[in-house]
């Protein structure tokens, strides 16, 4: 079972991985003009906007550049499935704060969902709404991991108790 577990954790962190190398290359070669960080950008900033107009806090002062948070995001994708791979729950935590704060800023299919659209539009929505329901069953699964490690853990104490 040891040698399962290891490598469904190598496949489940192999997408962050691969995410965050690819995010941290364009990073170090193209800088702030990186295509990540103009992708990235518009959302960053309707989220801002959101947050501001809904709850009064203005995250503009709050958050870094477009740069530096496309930069501290990938940072922790990377670390968080660097730390999961090799069985640590701070991994899991990681890769968890990164799939929920980043699912609702990259993949709001419902802000489009309600719109009129030419065909290519709701093939969008719908990518878009596949993304973020992807991304709601990663960190389920990540829930899932922590909560079955620390039940095993505490199994592992009872067992140890009893034998002494």
């Amino acid at each position: 079972m040891a040698v399962t577990a290891i490598i469904g954790r190598v496949l489940f962190s192999f997408v962050f991985l691969l995410s965050a190398l690819e995010k941290y290359r364009a990073l170090r070669v193209d800088g702030a003009d990186a295509a990540v960080v103009r992708a990235v950008a518009p959302a960053l900033r309707a989220m801002k906007t959101i947050v501001n107009d809904n709850a009064g806090i203005d995250l503009c002062a709050l958050m870094p550049s477009d740069y530096a948070s496309v930069n501290i995001a990938t940072w922790v994708e990377l670390l968080g499935a660097s730390l999961f791979a090799c069985g640590y729950a701070l991994g899991a935590k990681m890769l968890l704060l990164f799939t929920v704060c980043v699912t609702p800023i990259m993949h709001p299919f419902w802000r489009r969902a309600g719109e009129s659209a030419s065909i290519e539009d709701e093939a969008a929505i719908g990518v878009e709404m596949i993304m973020f329901f992807k991304n709601v069953a990663l960190a389920g699964a990540l829930v899932f991991w922590l909560a079955m490690r620390s039940e095993l853990s505490e199994e592992r104490q009872r067992r140890k108790a009893k034998r002494a």
